[in-house]
């Protein structure tokens, strides 16, 4: 089976396989190294980087909540001895368990019978500010609302029967202080929103600007095509304003079955009179993957 990549914000790489060893890429130093090993594997998880931290979750929890949220710490020092069954230390990194989100994962929808659908599947997430120097993490799922992760005392608060409205991560750009990310309603509107309050408020947030025309288009090569199905979307700020969107999508042909394929397209957030913001786009890059199908990490 594959791994899985997640980004720090140092700029370094991690990766976990399916029984949850985990490595570490230092793209300055150009290495690797071995980081300790989970505390209980991770099937398709979801990552947020808060500071010299990487918080990594299931997409679905466990039922019973064991193992299915840790954090990767990064100490100057090792912790105590008297620790030692709290932690799993290696060097100066660590794995921090921490508590599901409420209420117990996914118990009801197991019970239930709809193990393996997407009930209770986190569908929405990103990093915000508290507006007090803290660090929160918005976790919306497809049952239970939205709640947010206090990363300062480890503790979840329900912010909302609401979903938050988009699809996976939301990118934030602090030069115009908004999360940028997929609609949640149309895959091919690209929106901003405020999310610096959004764990305070009843209602979901409003977008701030949206911007239509990021479906994938037909490539000349494709007339023949059966289907054409994108499977996933992903935002990444590249810095001053400057964003990469990426399409992972499939092409069916009859004469040469699935082709699977990514679309990249550079977009920049720019301020125009009166200091309304504007989305330029930039050029579109399709690349082709073949018929085996290709995990993509846009990081």
């Amino acid at each position: 089976m594959g791994m899985e990549f997640m980004r720090r914000n140092d700029g370094s790489i991690v990766g976990i396989d399916h029984t949850g060893r985990a490595v570490l890429y230092d793209p300055a130093a150009r290495a690797v190294r071995t980081l300790p090993a989970l505390a209980a594997p991770k099937l398709m998880p979801v990552s947020a980087a808060v500071g010299d931290d990487l918080y990594v979750m299931e997409t679905t929890p466990l039922p019973d909540g064991a193992g299915c949220f840790e954090a990767l710490v990064r100490l100057e020092d090792n912790p105590a001895e008297s620790d030692s069954d709290k932690w799993k230390v290696g060097d100066n990194y660590l794995w921090q368990p921490l508590p599901p989100p409420p209420p117990p994962p996914c118990v009801n929808a197991y019970a239930a019978g709809f193990e393996g659908s997407s009930r209770g599947m986190i569908c929405g997430y990103a990093v915000a500010g508290d507006g007090d120097g803290g660090t929160r993490i918005l976790v919306s799922t497809t049952t239970n609302g939205t709640y947010s992760f206090d990363t300062a005392s480890s503790a979840w608060s329900k912010a909302g029967d609401w979903e938050l409205p988009f699809r996976g991560r939301a990118e934030h750009v602090p030069e115009h202080g908004l999360w940028f990310g997929i609609s949640d309603m149309d895959g091919t509107i690209l929106g901003a929103w405020n999310l610096s309050s959004a764990f305070q408020q009843p209602q979901p947030p409003v977008a701030s600007l949206q911007v239509k025309g990021f479906s994938v288009e037909s490539h000349s090569d494709d007339r023949r095509r059966r289907e054409l199905e994108v499977y996933a979307s992903q935002v990444v700020h590249l810095g001053g304003g400057k964003l990469c969107v990426a399409k992972m999508f499939s092409v069916d042909r009859r004469e040469r079955g699935e082709i699977n394929f990514a679309m990249l397209t550079g977009v920049e957030v720019v301020r125009g009179r009166g200091g309304k913001l504007r989305v330029v786009k930039h050029k579109s890059r399709r690349y082709n993957f073949g018929q085996d199908y290709t995990p993509v990490y846009l990081l």
